[in-house]
């Protein structure tokens, strides 16, 4: 039998670019650029890496001069640091960088599977909440490379209809939920592995609008004003809905902005409501707010009634004597991978709040 890719080996790709001989971007500094552009500080941007403002200085001033010119504009203003944005130049080389990782980490998944025994492959069906699908995706590339004998099928969808298919009969062996109350009642109905249930991750709630509107709202109180128009709120049969409803009852809200509101189905449909203009302002999960083109975030809601939450869980499915699942151990190894510092640092880029400590990247 000629060799094949063998069981607990993996592939870490790690791309770097350089301008004679000096180092521009790599894994640590391409997340601190982007970190950058999402909270337009370079203090706030250390601070969700866990890491020193005088080094995140340092490497922005590195990155600047290796590049020969500026991919961050910032400025000196205290203890904060001063505003930070990238540059043009900046927006540019992280499209590029990221483009280029992607392209790569690709290629490298599509070579695997060549060298996989066809006998060694297994399935393994992941049923996961809507709002987890980008980051959920980004994700299982990553985990390709790592288990090419796993081939992962996922589905996306409202948290509570896919645990109801779990309930009729769907292959599922890993369930990822936005709300705790599936997950419950496939634990209720015995189809959760002993053992495997483990919070993810977490996101907060925010308010966004139309990237080009000047809007007067900057905190909660200000839905109230006239001037914040309509506003699009998930419905409460889903877990974003009953999130954001929750939040705005606790702050005496709800009832003010029930003859402006339009009710629409999840958090991801409240974005498609304000790029469609038909919602002046929208609340969402932030990991959505994080990746709408063509809006922009109002302000965020870090601290709710009810910790917007992330959990997943193996679900047993297999017939064997003690019910033992014969994708168990895919289905656990994949939950830790999840649950790991390669996956926190992607969960972190998509704007969740990882439960672990982002992998320490190379600077």
């Amino acid at each position: 039998m000629k060799p094949s890719w063998g069981r607990g080996w993996s592939i870490d790709l790690r791309v770097w670019i350089h301008r004679a001989g000096q180092a521009i971007l790599g894994p640590g500094r391409l997340e601190l650029l982007e970190g950058i552009e999402r909270w337009h500080s370079i203090s706030a941007a250390a601070r969700h890496m866990g890491m020193s403002y005088r080094r995140a200085w340092d490497l922005v001033q590195s990155i600047n001069h290796a590049a020969g010119d500026p991919l961050v504009s910032a400025a000196v203003g205290g203890q904060q640091g001063g505003g930070a944005q990238l540059t043009e130049l900046g927006r540019w080389a992280v499209g590029v960088f990221r483009e280029i990782q992607q392209q790569v980490r690709l290629t490298a998944a599509a070579t695997l599977p060549r060298l996989v025994e066809p006998s060694d492959s297994a399935v393994l069906h992941v049923a996961a909440a809507a709002s987890l699908e980008e980051v959920l995706r980004d994700l299982l590339a990553t985990y390709a490379l790592q288990q090419p004998t796993v081939k992962v099928q996922a589905v996306f969808g409202a948290s509570d209809e896919l645990a109801t298919h779990i309930l009729a009969g769907a292959p599922a062996d890993v369930f990822l939920t936005a709300d705790a109350g599936p997950l419950e009642r496939l634990e209720a109905a015995g189809l959760v592995t002993a053992g495997t249930r483990q919070l993810l991750a977490t996101t907060a709630l925010a308010a966004i609008t139309q990237q080009d509107r000047d809007m007067p709202v900057s905190k909660p109180v200000h839905l109230k004003k006239k001037e914040a128009g309509r506003i699009a709120l998930p419905g409460p049969e889903s877990p974003a809905g009953r999130y954001t409803q929750t939040y705005l009852e606790s702050v005496h809200l709800l009832d003010k902005l029930a003859a402006r509101a339009v009710w629409v189905e999840n958090s991801r449909a409240v974005v498609a409501a304000i790029r469609s203009r038909q919602a002046d302002v929208g609340l969402v999960y932030a990991s959505d707010a994080f990746q709408a083109e063509g809006c922009r975030i109002l302000f965020q809601i870090p601290r709710l009634p009810v910790t917007v939450e992330f959990t997943g869980a193996a679900v047993q499915r297999g017939q064997g004597k003690a019910g033992i699942n014969p994708a168990a151990r895919n289905a656990c190894e994949l939950l830790e991978f999840l649950a790991s510092p390669t996956a926190a640092s992607t969960f972190l880029r998509f704007g969740f709040v990882p439960q672990h400590q982002p992998e320490a990247q190379a600077r």
